[in-house]
């Protein structure tokens, strides 16, 4: 069998995924620091070309949709074992069925990168509202994150539209690496840990007001720890200063 390995970028993926799909013979694909070796395995490095990620695209969205391409998107950022060879099965289900795919939900193939976008974009709009902002002591806002799965790309647009006049870093703290807002620049840049943070000198106060206001609006006659665990997760709340 032969494997395309990739470099771990989504481009990269698509890259696989195009060649594979050209190749009209026994394949899979893996990231380069995960493959393992076959007796009959053929290891092939992908590289990263844009215009053949370019054409898994429009594949994608020519034989499926827009939401068949945000289902692919999505699976890969899950980050699941195994999420590789789910939306390679799934593309190739496209490229024969097309659309009515999508619609075969009954179907492994479907069922199973479905099932991975739905927990990607379940937990991307979660973080919305749970990153918490520090103001350090050159005014730019750091938060740091530790989800499940590779949500930085899909939430760092969204604070870019909310926050565009700040300067502001998001540190996914798991994967090290950061979504950075400089100048009205975005970016994304490996940081395995942030130096001793310098916090703004009032910076104590607004936790203090922000906590103090989380605990007075509560209503107690109504407190449902079970429902607060269910929209607030544990595993989330060391990283949300109401919690802290």
């Amino acid at each position: 069998m032969r494997i395309f390995l990739y470099d771990g970028s989504f481009e990269g993926f698509l890259t696989a995924l195009s060649l594979g799909l050209e190749g009209g013979y026994a394949c899979a694909i893996s990231k380069e620091d995960k493959a393992e070796a076959g007796l009959f395995s053929e290891f092939v490095n992908a590289g990263t070309d844009p215009e053949k990620a370019a054409a898994a695209r429009d594949l994608i969205e020519r034989r499926g949709s827009a939401e068949s391409w945000q289902h692919v998107r999505f699976a890969f950022l899950s980050e699941a074992p195994g999420a590789e060879t789910a939306i390679f099965e799934y593309v190739k289900l496209l490229a024969e069925k097309g659309p009515i795919a999508d619609s075969m939900l009954a179907d492994d193939r479907v069922k199973k990168v479905h099932g991975l976008a739905a927990s990607v974009g379940g937990e991307a709009h979660m973080f919305k509202g749970f990153v918490r902002f520090k103001e350090l002591a050159d005014k730019t806002l750091y938060s740091k994150i530790e989800p499940d799965h590779n949500i930085l790309p899909l939430v760092a647009p969204h604070f870019r539209a909310r926050l565009g006049e700040f300067n502001w870093v998001i540190h996914d703290g798991r994967r090290g690496k950061a979504a950075l807002y400089f100048n009205r620049r975005l970016i994304y840049a490996p940081l395995t840990a942030a130096r001793a943070l310098e916090l703004d000198g009032k910076e104590d106060e607004v936790q203090a007001l922000w906590k103090h206001f989380f605990k007075t609006a509560a209503i107690k006659e109504r407190t449902n720890p079970k429902l607060q665990r269910q929209n607030v997760p544990l595993k989330y709340r060391k990283n949300l200063t109401e919690f802290e």
